[in-house]
């Protein structure tokens, strides 16, 4: 396999902020029924060209855009005020720490965070495709699992949202 990127470990700082930012997420989501998400800008890497022309698409999750608001308003993230509510939940095709990237519209990033099994991704107004990363750099494969709607109270709202 090609090692496309090492993702950066999340520093101290950052670690701290993502702890302080539970209650808020929890207060932003809506619901204190379901896992808050854990990705906020500071833990965010994006691909290099170079990297980004490695991917394969064919190991990557397709999603087709939903009716939502726009990704650059700050208000997607605030589900109650009208945010993105739609998710996917993603699994990769291997049992080991991985990373969760995202393709949408010229942007491509992955997550900081590191995922030990399944995770919701959520969904926007724009097609997008999901890609995972594992701890050795390499691309694997993920697939969609199940999908839903923040606030359902469905069988994957404990799942971690990234």
């Amino acid at each position: 396999m090609t090692q496309v990127m090492k993702v950066e470990k999340i520093g101290f700082l950052a670690r701290v902020a993502d702890i302080l930012m539970v209650p808020i997420m929890y207060l932003l989501s809506g619901t204190l029924r379901e896992s808050p998400q854990k990705t906020h800008a500071w833990n965010v890497q994006s691909l290099t060209k170079k990297q980004a022309e490695s991917l394969d698409t064919k190991k990557m999750a397709h999603c087709k855009g939903v009716r939502a608001i726009k990704r650059w308003w700050f208000l997607f993230h605030i589900p109650f005020l009208g945010g993105w509510k739609n998710y996917v939940v993603l699994h990769p095709s291997y049992y080991e720490t991985w990373y969760v990237g995202w393709k949408v519209s010229g942007v491509i990033q992955v997550s900081k965070v590191p995922l030990e099994g399944p995770v919701r991704m959520l969904i926007g107004s724009e097609d997008v495709s999901f890609f995972g990363i594992s701890e050795d750099g390499e691309q694997n494969p993920i697939i969609i699992i199940g999908e839903g709607r923040i606030g359902d109270r469905g069988p994957h709202s404990k799942v971690q949202l990234c």
